[in-house]
């Protein structure tokens, strides 16, 4: 607390400053250095030099926009939003005309399909020290392949897999990013928090197995599309010859909320430690071995969480046990086996 108190008594007499050399607002401007030091870590130098070069821009380009308006139709003319900028774990779906300040990771050009026909896209990765989010630009903008982090105004948050992505179009005002975006750290989070968002990519969390849901263990996937067969029939593609599989359904509690959360063969594998092969050798004893392996214990999870028709559902990428849970684990389980 002592030491955001000193941050705010750092704060003020720089947004007074700003305030008399540039004639804006001064609680517009100390919000703002709030949000960038605070809020992002950016240092305060970094962060007033920022706010100079923004209000400077706009104060030159409401002259302009004065000038045009003589000559240019009132309807030709657009108004760039100044919000003040969002952190991403804050974006949810169907937001728009946000502001953004975030690093740019892994752009490339894509092809993808759409209702209109073929289309060439600029997708990647976007993050700050809050959250890494999926982004999609349907405009070629190639200077985004030459920056570290952007300034992108007036974009709309769209779900992109289950999860909040930025969208960035013909409407949106991106501009280099001087000052340092402080990169993703992740850190485990509670599921209440998790449930409380539109998704979320990269994230970390743990909890208790409290059961384990319908579809759990081995399993069998259509050929065809990987879906779930049910009795060797695949929804969509009929009676097909399955192939084997492994999964894990699990619920899991960390007492401000549950998930389900999703494990692959190659996680399930590891955690029980036991393979697909040596599991269809021996059918009857393979729930029962499933179950005893992790229901009740403490598991690490990392992944994504994807919201859709059936909820919040976290589809784990790594999966653990806590450091000073493994000798016990071991343990158990091969008291089980044997």
């Amino acid at each position: 607390m002592a030491q955001v108190n000193r941050m705010d008594d750092a704060i003020a007499p720089i947004a007074e400053e700003l305030s008399r050399a540039l004639g804006v607002d001064r609680e517009t401007l100390q919000r703002e250095l709030t949000l960038l030091i605070i809020e992002y870590k950016v240092p305060p130098e970094e962060a007033k030099r920022s706010l100079l070069k923004k209000h400077r821009r706009s104060i030159i380009a409401g002259k302009a926009r004065r000038e045009a308006e003589e000559t240019i139709a009132p309807s030709a003319l657009r108004q760039v939003p100044e919000e003040p900028p969002k952190p991403l774990k804050d974006l949810r779906v169907g937001d728009a005309g946000i502001t953004i300040i975030a690093n740019v990771i892994d752009p490339e050009y894509r092809e993808i399909s759409t209702p209109r026909g073929p289309a060439t896209v600029i997708s990647g990765m976007l993050e700050d020290s809050t959250a890494r989010l999926h982004f999609t630009a349907w405009v070629d903008i190639p200077d985004i392949f030459n920056v570290r982090a952007i300034v992108a105004r007036d974009v709309y948050v769209k779900s992109f897999h289950g999860m909040p992505g930025v969208n960035i179009n013909e409407k949106t005002v991106l501009e280099a990013y001087d000052g340092l975006v402080p990169p993703y750290r992740r850190t485990c989070r509670t599921l209440k928090d998790l449930s409380s968002t539109d998704g979320a990519s990269d994230v970390e969390t743990e909890g208790d197995v409290l059961s384990l849901r319908p579809g759990s263990g081995l399993i069998e996937r259509c050929p065809t599309c990987s879906r779930v067969m049910q009795k060797g029939q695949c929804r969509a593609h009929g009676r097909m010859e399955g192939v084997p599989d492994l999964r894990i359904k699990a619920v899991i509690d960390d007492g401000t909320g549950s998930m389900i959360c999703v494990l692959d063969r190659k996680l399930t594998e590891s955690l029980i430690g036991m393979s697909l092969e040596e599991l269809r050798s021996m059918p009857d004893r393979a729930a029962g071995l499933i179950n005893t392996g992790i229901i009740g214990k403490p598991l690490v999870v990392r992944g994504n969480v994807t919201s859709g028709d059936f909820g919040k559902i976290f589809v784990a990428t790594e999966a653990e046990w806590p450091a000073d849970n493994v000798p016990e684990m071991a343990k158990q389980l091969l008291g089980e086996i044997r």
